[in-house]
C-alpha cells in the first residue's frame, strides 16, 4: 500500500513540475474594495500582525453577529456559505459564497455567517490586522 501512495505522490509531482500552470491557483484578483464596496483601511498606528485561521461552520450552524475589526482575506474551501451584513439601521446586505470563491471582509461592520445547507462550510481567513486590536468582536 505505501508503494502505491508513494508512486501516485511521484506521479502528480512530475504532472506538476511539466506544468507549471497547474501549481498555481490565484485565489482572489488585486482588490482595493471590500465585499460591501467600501475601500480596504489598514491599521497604521501599531505593528503588524497577520493570523490566519480555518473556521468550519456545520449544517445549520451561524458564527453569532460580529465584526472585525481589520481588514481579512477569506477563501470558501468547501460547502456554501451565506453571510448577512447589518449595513444601515437594521437592514441586512445578503451574499452568499460557495466553495473557490474568494472576498475581502468588511471591517468594523456587524455580521453574521451561516451555513444553510446539509454539507459543512470551511472557510480559510487571514486577518491582516495590527499590534493590540481584536480581529474579532462579538455582539
Amino acid at each position: 500500500m505505501k508503494k502505491i501512495i508513494v508512486l501516485t505522490l511521484i506521479v502528480l509531482f512530475y504532472g506538476c513540475a511539466k506544468n507549471p500552470s497547474q501549481t498555481t491557483q490565484k485565489l482572489l484578483e488585486a482588490q482595493r474594495l471590500n465585499v460591501l464596496e467600501q475601500p480596504i483601511i489598514y491599521p497604521t498606528q501599531q505593528p503588524a500582525e497577520v493570523t490566519s485561521v480555518i473556521r468550519v461552520l456545520q449544517p445549520g450552524e451561524e458564527t453569532g453577529w460580529h465584526k472585525h475589526m481589520v481588514p481579512l482575506h477569506a477563501y470558501l474551501m468547501e460547502g456554501t456559505s451565506t453571510i448577512e451584513f447589518e449595513v444601515d439601521s437594521g437592514i441586512t446586505d445578503t451574499h452568499t459564497f460557495s466553495k473557490g470563491e474568494a472576498w475581502v471582509g468588511a471591517a468594523d461592520v456587524w455580521h453574521n455567517a451561516s451555513n444553510k445547507t446539509d454539507q459543512p462550510a470551511v472557510v480559510f481567513v487571514v486577518f491582516m490586522g495590527a499590534e493590540g486590536l481584536e480581529n474579532t468582536i462579538n455582539r
